[in-house]
């Protein structure tokens, strides 16, 4: 049996999807100790989007869980760099 939860965080990651992607993530820390963030879809990322994955790794790691990206978006990757947020988010 796999040891990892996934979340895909769809195609927006922004203040409109804020709150059900809130609850997905929440979710998944009741679940195995690996979480993969699935990103490849992202198409669309502002500031509270960005927020939210960071508080949720803070969260994260307070648990003693690991968290993992796949396949980062670009338009993921250009934000994150953009508010130099790419080394705080793990997203390497």
């Amino acid at each position: 049996m796999s040891e990892k939860t996934t979340v895909s965080l769809g195609s927006a990651l922004d203040i409109m999807h804020a709150s059900g992607l809130k609850d997905r993530l929440k979710a998944s820390l009741a679940k195995k100790p690996n979480i993969v963030l699935i990103s490849d879809k992202v198409e669309r990322v502002d500031t509270a989007g960005l927020q939210l994955l960071y508080a949720f790794k803070q969260e994260v790691e307070s648990k003693k869980k690991n968290l993992s990206w796949q396949k980062p978006s670009d338009a993921l990757l250009h934000a994150s760099e953009s508010l130099g947020m790419t080394d705080a988010l793990g997203i390497v």
